[in-house]
């Protein structure tokens, strides 16, 4: 559902003429002045996709340790930055520090009938007072650092708030579960980085969001981003095997049509192992019984919580594991298009998938009356 949010808000996005304002902050002030314009040029320099060359805005120890030095800018979807979203950014707080300058901006969109969206209200940190280095971003971690603890165990290195309490046992076990689909998949472990959460609005702070679309959700989500080996996360506490995943198999598979659905069996998702997530599906069927499932790759659905397609997926993937294990897994990692997959390994035209995927949730339902 967040794909399908992030595609119209996309569209909406890219034919609107982006504007800045600055009119509430002391432009007497030299720094300030000379870090909204420094902020300034790097918003301009995101158009569409394309993304800015990081080296200009981000330190050099970022830069080399980063490929997205900037937590924000996949903060709304993973597929589009964040400061497309709204085409009026308006700076409303611009307080100068020792060493930087805080600002703070409200990024907005109005509509025609003058109905105001807003996208994000962002915290960025400009480092004017660095004689090692020229003007530059810092990160909130950075900024922030007072806040949170770090923990390292094994092949993970965690963040969150000190407020928490590091549960060992919930570390253990996603250890244990990436050992054993290392081992079955034949995979070296991967050092790797967990920022996480109880909420979205924490983590969203942890980014240096005051607030982003979307972040009134309450169920549990994440994103990963296997270039720079972190996962980001609220609601799972230590063990979020799903994100940890896209790490392992993202760099090779994720053109598949097959690779999010294999993630949603072995991992679960929204906080839920898959069988619960076949028993959502199952509710969904019986509550919208003309659902056609022979469409589950464009349907949209009517419950935020339940992405069909993945769910579908994750459920051919499961009837594979049954017969042949991880290889039959493999291959369907190779599959081009679903069409081709589901010919080849079930015998079946389109027209057909309709009855069979009911007919295997309904199998696998664990509700059974």
């Amino acid at each position: 559902m967040k794909y399908k949010i992030s595609i119209f808000l996309i569209i909406l996005s890219q034919f609107a003429k982006a504007q800045v304002f600055s009119d509430y902050v002391d432009s007497s002030n030299l720094n300030i002045k000379k870090a909204v314009d420094f902020y300034k040029q790097y918003l301009s320099e995101f158009e569409g996709t394309s993304l800015p060359d990081y080296s200009k805005y981000w330190s050099k120890d970022d830069c080399k340790r980063f490929k997205t030095p900037d937590p924000i800018v996949y903060s709304i979807t993973s597929d589009y930055p964040t400061y497309n979203f709204g085409a009026q950014k308006t700076i409303f707080y611009a307080r100068e520090y020792t060493n930087y300058v805080h600002l703070k901006t409200l990024m907005t969109q109005t509509d025609s009938l003058n109905n105001i969206s807003v996208y994000a209200i962002t915290n960025h940190y400009i480092s004017i007072n660095d004689n090692s280095e020229k003007i530059h971003f810092i990160s909130p971690i950075k900024i922030n650092s007072h806040l949170y603890s770090t923990e390292k165990n094994g092949n993970i290195r965690y963040y969150f708030l000190k407020t928490h309490q590091f549960n060992k046992a919930k570390s253990d076990q996603l250890i244990t579960l990436l050992k054993k689909f290392e081992k079955d998949w034949g995979f070296e472990p991967i050092q790797f980085d967990y920022y996480f959460s109880n909420t979205q609005d924490e983590l969203g702070a942890m980014k240096g969001l005051d607030y982003y679309y979307g972040m009134e959700q309450t169920y549990p989500s994440g994103i990963a981003f296997p270039e720079d080996k972190i996962v980001y996360c609220n609601g799972y506490d230590e063990n979020n095997l799903h994100e940890v995943l896209h790490l392992y198999l993202n760099p090779t598979h994720e053109k598949s049509p097959v690779n999010h659905g294999l993630i949603y069996y072995l991992g679960g998702s929204i906080g839920q192992n898959f069988n619960y997530l076949i028993n959502k599906m199952n509710e969904y069927l019986s509550k919208y019984p003309d659902t056609d499932l022979s469409t589950f790759e464009t349907l949209e659905t009517k419950d935020i919580t339940l992405h069909i397609n993945h769910t579908v997926i994750g459920l051919i993937c499961k009837i594979i594991d049954e017969k042949e294990g991880v290889n039959g897994l493999k291959r369907l990692l190779t599959y081009n298009d679903i069409n081709t997959l589901f010919k080849k390994e079930f015998g079946l035209d389109k027209k057909e998938w309709d009855s069979f995927l009911k007919r295997k949730f309904k199998k696998y339902n664990t509700l059974k009356k």
